[in-house]
């Protein structure tokens, strides 16, 4: 059903999806500077995301659905981020991101903050863009007040910002972690997983 590309998305070149080669370049060079180890020198994509599961390293996948671009997968070292795209006559446009926490942030923790979670991923962030763009977060460590609706409202001719707390049941944001690096497309049907939220309510996510 899809196919992918180990290469990122990238508005400054003009809302489009990278080649593979210029995506794995650029992860390198963020992960270590100018100075490429040489083991690394000549590493395919494919074996760079392999590599980067196993440690836990930033690389993404693209996954297209009858040839266009359908959504990213950004693997980070402390989330699992997703952001599906819609054509525009300016190119590809991201219209909604979703994020994975792999664990909850503790400032104390010795892992870069992180309190891993036990094979498991938290769905922490719904986010809708546009010019009246809302975001949802959801905070795991939390029994009340423990969803938070970010949103900007046009009323009147003038564009407010509002923040509003709930509660909710988040039992079920939490899903089996990654097995490899390529186990992502369970993610991809964004509509079934919001159907598995017992509280959520697809009005939230439409503009």
């Amino acid at each position: 059903m899809y196919t992918i590309k180990f290469a990122d998305y990238n508005s400054v070149m003009g809302n489009i999806i990278m080649d593979e080669q210029t995506t794995l370049e650029l992860l390198l060079e963020d992960e270590f500077g100018e100075k490429i180890p040489k083991k690394f020198e000549n590493i395919t994509p494919d074996e760079w995301a392999k590599y980067s599961f196993e440690k836990n390293l930033p690389y993404v996948v693209t996954y297209y659905k009858n040839d266009k671009p359908f959504a990213t997968v950004s693997n980070h070292r402390i989330s699992v981020g997703l952001s599906y795209y819609e054509e525009k006559e300016n190119g590809l446009n991201i219209y909604m991101s979703i994020n994975f926490m792999k664990g909850y942030i503790d400032n104390t923790s010795k892992n870069n903050g992180l309190v891993p979670y036990d094979k498991k991923v938290f769905l922490s962030e719904i986010s809708i863009c546009g010019e009246l763009g809302k975001t949802l977060l959801f905070y795991s460590q939390k029994k009340k007040n423990n969803v938070l609706l970010q949103e900007f409202r046009e009323e009147n001719g003038k564009v407010e910002y509002i923040e509003q707390w709930g509660t909710a049941d988040l039992s079920k944001h939490r899903f089996d972690a990654p097995k490899h690096c390529l186990d992502f497309e369970r993610f991809l049907d964004y509509q079934k997983l919001f159907e598995e939220l017992p509280h959520f309510n697809k009005s939230v996510i439409t503009n």
